[in-house]
């Protein structure tokens, strides 16, 4: 049994977890460096004690590409596109997400107009040349984008998604032409329709080329230089883990890396429970994030979008969908026209940090009001980082005399601003989705999920919340299981009833072949990888599409597969939608091939159980009307299955705590994760 690293770079902390051959999971914590963050993520590596057997596999996950795009910090890029589409990046959709707001206004464009470039080419929808560029047009391209000095290059042609070779032979040429500049072509990324998802998605990708290729490029060096000589892999945003390699030429993919690796590790706890409806609830120490899980599977969505629907703009990559807000343990409380308390989305992050870090952090966060409410005991959190409960009053009493309130008043409204707006994360996978969330386990992991788990599920009307081992490492353990996965996509086009089982094979076997070059980084082979396909699936005349999975693995086409396909749909159609119609014309948009490569599954064991450790009791708030309540204060290394406690109680670990307000009742399970029962 070999080896498993994980490691997690967060805006605040950086998680590691191994597991060895004996089963016990190690965890290390650092603070993230903004800049030097591969420093961290060695350092907690090493924490965990980074195996140095050449058949170890290090799964790795950032939030580096995410922050990158929201804050701006990318690469000066240039577009080419096909002529008389260079506005097509800015001009968007004739969406309104906020048609009655006065002072709307969307996140400006990536690529700015003197930086778009047009070139004389088109094809067809159909796949048809009308127009290849020229050697001429191509070379003076090359001369304007010289002049310019870009730091990457993006190629996104309007119907490119049917037919690449002219994106290729651009692509080729600017290459060659600028052998130091990543090179990005929208169709190596997409083959979907929707030109201006596609120039953005290109776009986004060759801005953060240039800083994902220097932070890999140190994080690989810095961790052989620890001794590390197994394989080294990064998690994508739809659960899967690519080489080095791929993730350096498609960084867009790993813009999810860090939470999707949490709600894997969140998956994986409802299969072992048999749990077939739960939500995911990770808060970190930016943000909170949450996705849905039913029967053993996530929902994925294809289209992702940075800086939300209203503002942002959107990239086309398979993505597990996962709704995320602006509050964490860091999110700081303000005054937004000088009269309204607000909380986030603006974070502390892990420098200065909240004030009670002792870091140089002046203004309130949410952990400073957890600290200040007796609702954070714990003396340190992360190794020599001791929290300074001084320096949280003092924080929060600055902000209370600007608004006439007493430091109590201001944290416990501080905390239930943040518990209404991750709740409203939850509702949108639950209620707003027509679920039930009496139906459904919240499982909370992250550094402050489990301290805001039970009163964001009482107030979404979630009755059970599971906290599992190690919750504030979940993201580094989730990388522990995770496998070698790629996909790859064509355009179809065709009414199903006219689609052949001949046809399919042929688009399937022009897939594998890029498949295998994306897998083959860690020493994949044909004989290693298993395939499984799906088609995307819509009525006749409609707009979006419903991806349908083959009902077994391999690349087999039943003789049948028409009236299969066509059956999985109306019955999906019919459950996310409450009606469908048999009886209309379907049509298959696209054809979806994955490959996944198992990579070693580390075997957990929860461990020896300790002695008891003494439980001490303090003064805690949990509600609005002020009332400090006696509480009992464990350590989760005394607990054993079957023990039960009931709240108010606060467990404490390394790494997140554990809030049980009154009136919830909590048991260990076998695996030791708490399962709280809410009222």
């Amino acid at each position: 049994m070999t080896t498993r690293i994980g490691i997690d770079i967060g805006g605040t902390f950086t998680d590691a977890a191994s597991v060895g051959p004996d089963g016990v999971v190690r965890i290390g914590k650092q603070l993230t460096s903004a800049g030097e963050e591969h420093r961290g993520a060695v350092q907690a590596a090493c924490d965990t004690g980074l195996d140095t057997n050449p058949d170890a596999v290090l799964a790795h996950g950032t939030t580096l590409v995410i922050n990158a795009l929201l804050e701006r910090h990318v690469a000066r890029v240039a577009l080419v596109t096909t002529r008389g589409f260079a506005d097509t990046h800015e001009l968007a959709i004739d969406s309104r997400p906020e048609p009655y707001c006065l002072r709307y206004r969307r996140a400006p464009v990536l690529v700015p107009q003197d930086m778009r470039f047009e070139i004389d080419e088109r094809l067809t929808a159909n796949g048809e040349a009308l127009r290849r560029p020229s050697n001429e047009e191509i070379q003076s391209l090359v001369d304007a984008l010289s002049d310019v000095k870009p730091a990457a290059i993006a190629v996104a042609f309007v119907n490119s998604y049917v037919d690449p070779s002219n994106e290729l032979l651009v692509g080729d040429a600017l290459k060659a032409a600028f052998p130091d500049v990543p090179v990005t072509l929208s169709s190596d990324i997409s083959q979907r329709p929707r030109e201006y998802q596609r120039f953005t998605t290109a776009a986004a990708n060759a801005s953060v080329a240039p800083l994902m290729r220097a932070y890999l490029g140190k994080l690989n060096d810095s961790v052989r230089g620890a001794g590390f000589s197994g394989d080294l892999v990064v998690l994508d945003s739809n659960g899967g883990a690519q080489s080095l390699d791929v993730a350096m030429e498609f960084p867009i993919r790993s813009i999810e890396s860090g939470p999707v690796a949490g709600a894997l590790a969140s998956l994986n706890l409802a299969v072992a429970h048999g749990i077939d409806h739960a939500v995911t609830f990770d808060m970190g120490g930016t943000t909170a994030k949450s996705c849905l899980i039913e029967h053993g599977r996530f929902f994925s969505t294809d289209l992702y979008w940075i800086g939300g629907y209203s503002r942002g703009f959107p990239t086309q990559i398979p993505c597990i969908d996962i709704i995320e807000v602006g509050a964490g343990g860091g999110s700081i409380a303000w005054l937004e026209d000088g009269a309204r308390l607000r909380v986030g989305p603006r974070s502390a992050g892990a420098s200065p940090g909240p004030a009670c870090y002792g870091q140089g952090g002046t203004e309130p966060t949410v952990t400073d009001a957890n600290l200040f409410c007796g609702r954070l005991p714990a003396a340190e959190i992360s190794g020599d980082l001791s929290l300074d409960k001084n320096a949280a009053e003092q924080s929060l009493q600055r902000l209370a005399s600007e608004i006439g309130l007493e430091p109590l008043r201001l944290a416990l409204g501080v905390l239930q601003i943040a518990v209404l707006s991750m709740a409203g994360a939850v509702r949108r996978q639950t209620l707003e989705l027509g679920h039930d969330p009496r139906d459904f386990w919240l499982i909370a992991s992250g550094g402050a999920g489990p301290m805001h788990a039970c009163d964001v599920a009482r107030e979404v009307g979630i009755r059970h919340v599971a906290v599992p081992l190690h919750p504030g490492h979940l993201s580094a353990i989730g990388m522990l299981s995770a496998d070698l996965r790629f996909e790859g996509t064509r355009a179809v086009d065709r009414l199903l009833s006219e689609l052949s089982p001949r046809s399919l094979l042929a688009a399937m076997d022009g897939i594998r072949g890029e498949l295998m070059s994306a897998l083959g980084g860690v020493g994949a082979s044909e004989s290693d990888v298993v395939f499984h396909y799906s088609l995307l699936i819509r009525y006749v005349g409609q707009e979006h599409t419903l991806k349908i999975r083959a009902p077994v693995d391999g690349i087999e086409v039943p003789p049948d597969f028409q009236e299969k396909f066509s059956e999985a749909f109306v019955a999906e159609y019919k459950r996310r939608f409450g009606h469908a119609n048999p009886l209309a014309e379907t049509e298959v948009v696209h054809l979806e091939l994955v490959g996944r490569r198992s990579l070693p599954r580390p075997q957990f064991l929860t461990g020896e159980y300790r002695p008891k450790i003494q439980k001490s009791t303090g003064l805690a708030y949990f509600s609005l009307d002020e009332t400090a309540v006696e509480t009992v204060i464990l350590d989760r290394r005394s607990l054993s299955p079957g023990d039960r406690l009931v709240g108010p109680s606060i467990v404490c670990e390394e790494g997140s705590t554990f809030v049980m307000p009154p009136g919830t009742e909590a048991v260990v399970l076998e695996d030791l994760t708490l399962l709280a029962t809410v009222e």
